[in-house]
């Protein structure tokens, strides 16, 4: 498969509110969101993981695009079961839900703002869960170069903590990734 430079600058572009119109650059955005959807269906599951740390590294993105990547449109409108463990403003989105299938679910945690009042949700953590084992280790190393980080190894994960970046750890094992964000880099989008 041919690689791909995807443009993600969309992740973290805010609406500019124009009266009785549309906001040209939010227009022009919407091809490249679309571009990337559809990467994120069909391309290596190295890569999709690729383009999630590449959207946090620098800068802390829009978790709408990753909350909906990965949906397969023909499935049918259904009432998703959530785990019991997730709370109330978190996402999960099962296999049967995605167009992928090397991915068992997809959970975004969210923390909502509500103590300012501002109605504001933030990402705290994505992961993906695999339907067969993987090794991405050197997929994430080579992803956050040219950001400090330290890397620890447990029994069964690997964590990558990362220093100035909206990510401030990486947690991964043969089945499951996790990317943990720096609520210090959060930043509300409208």
């Amino acid at each position: 498969m041919k690689e791909q430079n995807i443009n993600l600058d969309f992740l973290y572009y805010q609406r500019k509110l124009i009266l009785d119109g549309v906001d040209p650059k939010e227009e022009e955005y919407k091809s490249v969101a679309r571009i990337f959807e559809n990467e994120m269906k069909k391309c290596e599951l190295s890569k999709a993981v690729q383009l999630i740390i590449l959207g946090y590294k620098e800068k802390y993105a829009q978790h709408k695009f990753y909350g909906g990547c990965f949906y397969e449109v023909k499935t049918p409108m259904v009432d998703t079961e959530y785990p019991d463990y997730l709370g109330p403003n978190d996402f999960y989105m099962p296999k049967q839900e995605m167009s992928r299938r090397d991915i068992e679910h997809l959970i975004l945690r969210i923390f909502k703002d509500d103590y300012e009042k501002t109605n504001t949700r933030y990402l705290q953590e994505l992961e993906l869960m695999f339907t067969e084992p993987q090794d991405l280790n050197d997929v994430i190393e080579k992803t956050l170069k040219d950001k400090e980080f330290s890397k620890k190894e447990s029994y069964k994960s690997t964590f990558f903590i990362v220093e100035d970046s909206p990510i401030s750890e990486i947690e991964v094992s043969s089945k499951k990734f996790i990317m943990r964000t720096n609520s210090d880099k959060w930043k509300a989008y409208y």
